[in-house]
């Protein structure tokens, strides 16, 4: 016969361990997408490049808390009197972590889709739910503080489908918005259509993936209320929704070629930037870019007529109207398909990224 002893720990600690291993190589997977990502898109606006840093920054201290957590457990108690005890403080705080990674998380992809929609009950919706998440993640905190011991963690369980419900929630609402949006800009054409597809798809499988693991937490609070299991699954839903947010961040440019590749130049909610490096135009001679397609997104605005010309020369490119005037705003990259070329325009001075 099995040691209750034994199994009470396994269900709990070694759970809470499980999900410590999974966080940690999550972590790995966030931190590369970081550097991908301020590698590849440096011409993105300040305000994601910041909303990238924030949020690695929390879920860096989210794994420091984590880390001294187990230390704390399996190393200095070594796992003794585990339930009779309170929380330490760096696992309370893990919650605050979670909660103000996913709340910029969830407000950003909302950002965005009102960007694409306009529509103010659309907006409202989404802020409640939003709010509603952030403030249970809040109410559940303070309560993990008031607890005295971890055996009595079990009364909190209302407060843990609560917040998992509403996660989850938040997550389909914002993802059923994108996925319906992007379904109504459809133009008729099979190409436009592709594309389309593609990115719903996407949608899907980055949206739906922390769904899934808010439902789990859901299920294993009312199932198994006496192990951590749920514990686990909130964690590392938690990270997930970091990694979808740099898989989606990261997947522009691979979108911005297949739209280029099928003459679609207008994607809904895609920046008018594009990575480093994919090609280059040789110092000191100059180069005439008989055209340069159109791209609107939601963040920049560029327009065009086919005959505006840049000159490029010794690493600088300057715009040449011809016949009619290239609109263009401060900070707006163009991609030219062909090159690849990407410039910046400020005060009407294109620099040739090198």
């Amino acid at each position: 016969m099995a040691d209750p002893d034994s199994t009470f720990l396994d269900t709990t600690i070694g759970v809470i361990f499980v999900g410590f291993l999974f966080t940690g190589c999550l972590f790995g997977v966030t931190s590369a997408q970081s550097i991908w990502y301020f590698r590849h898109y440096q011409t993105d606006r300040r305000i994601l490049k910041l909303l990238v840093t924030v949020v690695w920054i929390l879920d860096a201290v989210h794994l420091g808390l984590y880390t001294a957590t187990m230390f704390i457990y399996l190393i200095q108690k070594k796992a003794a009197y585990f339930g009779q005890e309170r929380l330490p403080w760096t696992s309370n705080v893990q919650l605050l972590c979670n909660a103000f990674a996913i709340g910029l998380i969830q407000s950003f992809y909302a950002s965005r889709i009102w960007t694409l929609s306009r529509q103010k009950i659309l907006l409202v919706v989404m802020v409640i739910f939003i709010a509603a998440t952030w403030a249970a993640s809040i109410v559940l905190f303070i309560e993990t503080i008031l607890t005295r011991m971890v055996a009595q963690y079990v009364l909190l369980a209302p407060f843990d489908i609560a917040l998992s419900a509403l996660s989850a929630s938040t997550d389909v609402l914002l993802c059923g918005a994108l996925v319906v949006l992007l379904s109504r800009s459809r133009t008729g054409t099979a190409g436009a259509n592709r594309l389309i597809n593609k990115l719903v798809l996407f949608t899907v499988e980055t949206g739906f993936l922390t769904s899934i693991y808010a439902i789990l937490s859901v299920i294993m609070v009312v199932v198994l209320p006496m192990t951590s299991l749920f514990v686990m699954f909130y964690y590392i839903g938690a990270r997930l929704y970091t990694v979808s947010l740099l898989a989606t961040l990261n997947a522009r440019a691979s979108l911005r070629v297949e739209a280029e590749k099928m003459g679609h130049r207008s994607l809904p909610d895609l920046e008018a930037t594009a990575p480093r490096g994919l090609a280059s135009t040789p110092t000191g001679i100059p180069v005439v870019i008989p055209s340069i397609q159109t791209s609107s997104t939601s963040d920049d605005s560029v327009s065009g007529t086919a005959g505006s010309r840049v000159y490029c020369d010794g690493g600088r490119c300057y715009l040449m109207p011809s016949g009619s005037a290239l609109s263009l705003t401060p900070d707006t990259y163009i991609v030219h398909p062909a090159s690849g070329m990407s410039m910046e325009t400020t005060d009407q001075t294109l620099k040739h990224e090198q």
